[in-house]
């Protein structure tokens, strides 16, 4: 039980005095202004309460106090000691940021673990109640995600083919393999080249919308409106912009892998003096059908590691606009190094299976 009583010049302390001091009395305790604090019957205090009196009780002398007393409000009051807050402008050495650069990584591949459970636990949910499945907002994010950067990503994939048709075809044309052009470039664009930008491009462009949508809604408490309302924000905010990046990234990648043979087409025909009729029949001989299957397979990872990365990151938002910005930037990053990542997975899986 704490208590207090002040006569106009001194402040008498009853009983224990800690964090738990009630917020009324701290509102009365801030509107005085002692010139002493009597700690006769004063059984406990804590540095919090003690910091708290010095703050907003200006200069005080303490009577009737003890060593252990003496002692607590000493500390609080020592400029040195508050002067030891570590500096966040100084130079950090090599282990230390090796150090940090380890623990954020660590905290972030349980955050996405945690994350990636939490969704595939509401996945399989909803395949067992898919009349809960909230068909309009999937179909408006597959729009604004998908079929909104077909623009965009359409026009990297034909530059990308002209690109690599044009490099490929000066390279062979040396040692008179002109033709094998199609065979390389058609292959490479089905596996790897074509998923891969169509992929990064997206995540660009949709992992940062999220982690913009998700955090502006946390800072305006919609997000926390919803948990009041009695909705998941999980089910209603996140699982419709992933699974619409799942459905619709294939979609896209699908388009970007011809328009860029397409590119490579024109670039043949200027080049090499190879008609379009002709460079279809080399392409339909020599590139199989398994490696447009080989480059589709990986897309829907791509798509839900896109939509995985933008919305956890926007839930990590706090209440400043300030980490709306450092956020959606480490969300793309973050997003493009695991689209490469899984890639490189899928080609060192695909070289074990001989596919």
């Amino acid at each position: 039980m704490s208590k207090f009583e002040f006569d106009g010049d001194i402040l008498r302390l009853f009983g224990r005095w800690d964090y738990r001091i009630s917020k009324d009395d701290l509102r009365r305790l801030k509107g005085l202004n002692p010139s002493k604090i009597d700690l006769a019957n004063l059984e406990h205090i804590d540095y919090a309460m003690a910091i708290f009196f010095s703050k907003n009780l200006g200069e005080f002398e303490l009577i009737n106090s003890n060593d252990k007393f003496n002692k607590i409000f000493a500390l609080v009051r020592d400029k040195r000691i508050l002067n030891l807050a570590i500096d966040k402008s100084r130079d950090i050495n090599l282990i230390e940021q090796v150090g940090k650069s380890i623990i954020d990584i660590r905290l972030n591949i349980i955050n996405f673990c945690i994350f990636l459970g939490q969704f595939l636990f509401v996945l399989i949910a909803g395949f067992k109640e898919p009349f809960k499945i909230r068909f309009q907002e999937l179909s408006n994010h597959i729009k604004t995600a998908g079929f909104g950067s077909v623009g965009i990503v359409g026009l990297t994939s034909f530059l990308i083919g002209v690109v690599l048709a044009y490099q490929g075809a000066s390279m062979l044309s040396q040692f008179g393999a002109s033709i094998y052009v199609v065979d390389i470039m058609g292959i490479m664009t089905l596996r790897e080249v074509g998923p891969l930008i169509a992929a990064i491009v997206i995540a660009g462009r949709s992992a940062s919308s999220y982690t913009a949508q998700i955090g502006v809604m946390k800072i305006t408490e919609e997000i926390e409106a919803m948990k009041t309302m009695g909705f998941d924000p999980f089910k209603f905010v996140v699982m419709p912009r992933i699974m619409a990046l799942i459905i619709a990234v294939p979609l896209v990648v699908f388009l970007a892998n011809a328009i860029s043979i397409l590119a490579q087409m024109i670039v043949c025909k200027i080049y090499l003096d190879f008609s379009f009729y002709e460079y279809l029949q080399r392409f339909k001989e020599s590139v199989e059908l398994r490696h447009f299957f080989v480059g589709m397979i990986k897309t829907p990872f791509f798509g839900a590691v896109i939509g995985l990365i933008g919305c956890m990151r926007g839930f990590e938002v706090s209440g400043s606009t300030n980490s709306v910005g450092q956020l959606t930037t480490k969300s793309v990053v973050n997003a493009i190094f695991w689209i490469i990542a899984l890639d490189a997975l899928f080609s060192v899986i695909y070289t074990e299976l001989g596919v």
